[in-house]
């Protein structure tokens, strides 16, 4: 294991390697499926001496688990056989403890002492797993002492079944809308995911700008390119059909197309165990709280029949349908009977909830930060918005607007603006100043975005324009002090009276479902535009 020198934030411990004889005794209790034995040792190896310093002040360091410790961690996160076939409380417990230990790793140590950029390497098209772990650390040695001799260590690991971290981003989100079950486990490792690049990619800038782009004699752009957001796109470059594999893997929606592109990572994944003949209880779905030992479901029939890919008899799970891709259709889930639902029309039932939207923002956001650092790592920033656009514009008023109001947490101000003021353009009348940089003031908006309709006579296309430029001026009442000007009044007032006299002139003859739609949109503009009324209202 090579741990890196990079110095690191006061917040973090320095690493420190596990001793032979610890590191062996935790591989075999991995190698005879002890899970939580080696994964509680290691716990408390970490967190051990967390209250401690130096007498320098410093923290003491840390004993961080191998890179092949952390990958299988990982691995026993979202594994069926320790999630929703878990036979027994104990192997659910093992999956919840490997996920309390890799949130613990990350907190203590961060990504970059933790190594994780070793430890999460995708190994699909590389010969053996620890083959592409001593590439991803630079050893070169044929040796590698932390091998687990083990399936679900190697071949049958998270990192060697999905093709890229993008297949598993798919998946994840298709999950989040067609399988609930195996979202409630995948949402955990995605989420833990987004930390850990956020975390690396925040560390790496930050010694960047201390130390002047130089960190152990390293150029800015080798410490940067060595994050592993970067490394995960790297595959993409120069490919503009990777590069949309990317973004379409960030809006996977459960669909059939969603579906067949990014396919399950373990084999029959979605299949559940076996009920016991007889068993035929039903019972409200449980939130699942790992701190809190709040297991849901998973344990509701404890029984042997661990294997269930491997049976035939078993009934394969098939996608939820009755969410917005299958309105008013049944839903057929395995261990119930089918039943009628009503039409969803939520915006964030689309895209598999608020937790799922909040993940794929997220995404988009950091890709948003690597693009803006510099085009090398991705692609250009405009041309990363462009694809953006492609998804979110034609999306219906509910999930527009939960993706450009800001409503939804830990999305950087910086980019909602910048996107939203790009995503606007193409929506905008051609009568609206252009704007060549995304610098928003409360000039640019009483001139150029407040007074104007869209560019079309569709309610629908107002409804967005209205829904855009009061996320702008929300953003800039929050975060650049908006004033209360009569010129800020009337920019308003003259903007929420065009869009609807443009709207209004648009109305034809239309079938029930387009009336339906019209109706919608209706009720989003005059809501938007009395929020911006009373935000302006409110200034006085």
């Amino acid at each position: 294991m090579t741990v890196p020198q990079e110095r690191s934030h006061p917040r973090y411990r320095p690493p420190k390697h596990l001793p032979y004889e610890l590191r062996e005794h935790c591989v075999i209790y991995f190698e005879e499926e002890l899970y939580t034995q080696s994964l509680t040792l290691l716990t408390n190896l970490l967190t051990s001496g967390t209250s401690f310093t130096t007498p320098s002040g410093d923290p003491v360091p840390a004993f961080v688990p191998t890179p092949q410790q952390l990958a299988l961690a990982s691995t026993l996160v979202v594994h069926p056989r320790l999630t929703t076939r878990a036979t027994s409380k104990e192997r659910l417990q093992a999956s919840n403890v490997a996920y309390r230990l890799l949130r613990n790793v990350n907190k203590i140590v961060g990504p970059i002492n933790a190594d994780f950029a070793t430890a999460f390497t995708f190994t699909q098209n590389v010969r053996g797993r620890g083959e592409g772990r001593r590439r991803a650390s630079g050893d070169e040695s044929g040796e590698d002492p932390g091998m687990i001799n083990s399936e679900i260590a190697n071949e049958g690991s998270l990192w060697a079944r999905a093709e890229d971290f993008w297949h598993a981003v798919g998946w994840v989100f298709n999950c989040s809308v067609a399988y609930p079950k195996r979202w409630e486990r995948w949402k955990l490792w995605l989420e833990f995911m987004l930390d850990v690049l956020e975390d690396d990619w925040v560390e790496r800038s930050r010694i960047v700008g201390e130390e002047g782009g130089r960190s152990n004699n390293k150029p800015e752009e080798d410490l940067l390119a060595q994050s592993m957001i970067v490394r995960y796109l790297s595959g993409c470059k120069g490919s503009f059909g990777s590069k949309r594999r990317i973004i379409r893997a960030i809006f996977a929606d459960g669909s059939a197309k969603s579906l067949g592109e990014f396919r399950e990572i373990f084999k029959n994944e979605p299949r559940e165990r076996k009920k016991k003949s007889g068993d035929t209880e039903t019972r409200r779905p449980v939130k699942v709280d790992i701190d809190q030992e709040v297991f849901g479901d998973y344990l509701d029939n404890d029984s042997d029949d661990d294997d269930v890919e491997e049976t035939s008899e078993s009934t394969p799970a098939k996608p939820v349908e009755g969410h917005p891709h299958h309105a008013g259709e049944k839903i057929l889930v395995v261990g119930e009977q089918p039943q009628r639902v009503t039409t969803v029309s939520d915006g964030a039932e689309r895209f598999g909830g608020m937790d799922s939207l909040v993940l794929r923002q997220r995404m988009l956001s950091l890709l948003s930060a690597v693009s803006a650092r510099s085009n090398k790592y991705f692609t250009p920033l405009d041309d990363l918005y462009d694809m953006y656009i492609e998804h979110i514009r034609p999306l219906p008023l509910p999930s527009f607007s939960l993706l450009t109001l800001p409503v939804l947490p830990g999305v950087p101000p910086a980019y909602r603006s910048s996107f939203n003021q790009l995503l606007l353009a193409t929506l905008i009348a051609s009568s609206a100043p252009v704007i060549n940089e995304d610098n928003l003031s409360q000039e640019i908006l009483e001139t150029c975005y407040l007074p104007f309709p869209a560019n079309t006579h569709s309610v629908l296309d107002n409804a967005k324009v209205s829904l855009l430029v009061e996320s702008l001026l929300r953003l800039q009442a929050v975060h650049a002090g908006l004033v209360f000007t009569s010129e800020l009044g009337n920019a308003v007032e003259i903007g929420v009276q065009a869009r609807e006299v443009k709207a209004k002139g648009g109305v034809r003859k239309k079938r029930d479902n387009l009336l339906r739609e019209e109706e919608e949109s209706w009720v989003y503009l005059q809501a938007s535009s009395q929020r911006m009324k009373e935000l302006v209202e409110a200034l006085k």
